[in-house]
């Protein structure tokens, strides 16, 4: 009987090995799965981080190569393309104007956004003050842009922006009606300058309510008094040309 019993007790002692076998086989199994769902994750990660990469021209950010950017929204989408060379032209442009004329270098500059080419523009240089009529200096500039962008497919959208010191006007109760028109009157110009395409242009009239910098000193207030001409492209340029119904 004791014999019978020592053998009964071994065989219980050794079942737990049966459950611990168990055990690693299942978390064999979980880490496997784990692995693959990982490596799943890696590729579409690679996916979108490839397609962000092209939404947003980042290749152009970095100084790479040109990127050519096309809308998937549709078949008959058209193909919107802003290379590097553009922003390169559109710079040059800006270095001729300012060796022919009287323009301060520090009241026009370009620079690549997420949303394209934006070509910042000092109130002071385009418009007389308080007012949407453009400055002769002003109308040189534009008229080199114009003639460039008139070349190309890309939608343009125009700001205007303002400090924060009101209106004294009848004609513009506050900052936003002066801003909004003077993008007007530059989307007017280039049709009138150059024959863009209406279509192709929009006008946005910010106010004093997107400031560059705070409106506590003088030389602030004027780098907020700006226009910014926006070569769009991407799902930005595709958006514009796209009319919501």
């Amino acid at each position: 009987m004791a014999r019978k019993k020592k053998a009964a007790g071994k065989d219980n002692a050794e079942r737990w090995l049966l459950t611990y076998a168990d055990l690693i086989t299942l978390l064999m199994v979980f880490f496997v799965l784990l692995f693959a769902m990982s490596n799943t994750d890696a590729k579409k990660f690679q996916e979108l981080a490839g397609s962000l990469r092209r939404a947003f021209n980042v290749n152009v950010l970095q100084g790479s190569q040109p990127v050519s950017l096309t809308s998937s929204s549709g078949a008959n989408d058209a193909v919107i393309q802003l290379e590097q060379a553009d922003y390169q032209r559109i710079q040059q442009i800006i270095q001729q104007v300012e060796q022919n004329t009287q323009i301060d270098p520090n009241q026009v500059s370009a620079q690549i956004t997420k949303e394209g080419i934006a070509v910042t523009v000092s109130g002071a240089l385009l418009f007389y003050n308080g007012t949407n009529q453009i400055k002769p200096d002003g109308m040189k500039l534009l008229n080199q842009l114009a003639a460039y962008i008139a070349t190309l497919p890309n939608p343009v959208r125009v700001e205007g922006h303002t400090d924060d010191i009101p209106v004294q006007s009848a004609q513009y109760p506050t900052n936003w009606e002066l801003s909004a028109a003077r993008a007007v009157a530059v989307v007017r110009y280039f049709t009138s300058v150059a024959a863009i395409a209406p279509n192709r242009l929009s006008a946005v009239g910010y106010g004093q309510y997107q400031p560059i910098v705070p409106n506590d000193t003088r030389a602030h207030r004027e780098q907020n008094r700006r226009a910014v001409i926006v070569i769009l492209y991407g799902t930005s340029a595709a958006a514009v040309m796209t009319p919501t119904p």
